[in-house]
């Protein structure tokens, strides 16, 4: 019997409003941190003060996601008193947070446990939302976002410093193995 293929990591998006809104497909990863993290920039500059993420077909997420969250609530809080909102989450997705301390920053309502408000704002129909292109660019410009992640996830709550210390030493060393000017083959 073969092995049940798994679904990419994709995102889908849009902005209506003051509202920035993304429904993660598949892991919330590494992959996907990047353009995530330049769609939601670009719409804090358009006036955006909210993102909500949908995560009912979020199966997970790493710390690099995690991480960008982390980022990214700060930065709506201080430019535009913004604030994150993740709904939809599973038992498993919602711990996720808080062992990194996410909690704080974000506000987390389990599946089912979205009020009403809130539920009216996410556009409900596939349609309403394109998928970002999440293609994966330099190994630089992946490195630079995992370990601006995890610099994040330190910060938020220091905590996380023996988590992610080893982590942190190897993204700088790579970083400097791949130069400030070093451009990779398309």
């Amino acid at each position: 019997m073969a092995p049940a293929e798994q679904p990419g990591d994709k995102l889908l998006v849009a902005i209506a409003k003051d509202t920035a809104f993304v429904r993660v497909q598949g892991r919330g990863s590494f992959k996907v941190s990047t353009a995530m993290k330049e769609f939601v920039a670009a719409a804090i500059e358009r006036g955006c003060q909210r993102m909500i993420l949908d995560m009912a077909e979020c199966i997970g997420m790493d710390s690099t996601f995690m991480g960008v969250l982390a980022g990214l609530a700060v930065r709506l809080k201080a430019q535009a008193d913004g604030r994150i909102i993740m709904l939809n989450l599973s038992l498993r997705t919602r711990g996720l947070l808080a062992t990194l301390g996410l909690d704080q920053v974000i506000e987390p309502y389990m599946a089912g446990g979205t009020p009403e408000p809130l539920q009216a704002l996410f556009p409900v129909t596939g349609e309403k939302l394109t998928s970002l292109d999440t293609l994966e660019g330099s190994s630089r410009a992946t490195a630079e976002t995992m370990l601006e992640a995890h610099e994040d996830l330190v910060r938020l709550a220091p905590d996380n410093l023996p988590k992610f210390k080893d982590v942190l030493t190897f993204l700088r060393e790579d970083l400097k193995r791949l130069g400030p000017d070093k451009q990779e083959p398309r």
